[in-house]
């Protein structure tokens, strides 16, 4: 009876052990996809529109400018969301 007692206890012990591995794993890709997400619409941010604007608007005329942003500006803005979607998912 008591070996059977001792069994039982050390198999829900193990499960708890199991269980807590797995969600500080999951914890873990959370944050990392949390982390990635934000960090990739910070990064786009900055790059189109601090730095590819102001390099491009001095080096082509104002209607390839136009142009060229009426194709940058819908990949960006969809690239965007799918970015903040990510981090607020992993969130």
């Amino acid at each position: 009876m008591m070996g059977a007692d001792i069994v039982t206890n050390k198999s829900e012990q193990v499960e708890n052990v199991q269980e807590k591995a797995m969600e500080e794993a999951l914890n873990t890709v959370m944050g990392i996809a949390n982390l990635l997400g934000l960090a990739t619409a910070y990064g786009m941010s900055v790059w189109v529109m601090f730095i590819s604007s102001y390099i491009l608007a001095g080096l082509l005329p104002k209607q390839q400018f136009g142009v060229v942003h009426s194709k940058i500006y819908p990949v960006y803005f969809r690239e965007i969301a799918y970015s903040i979607g990510l981090a607020f998912l992993a969130n």
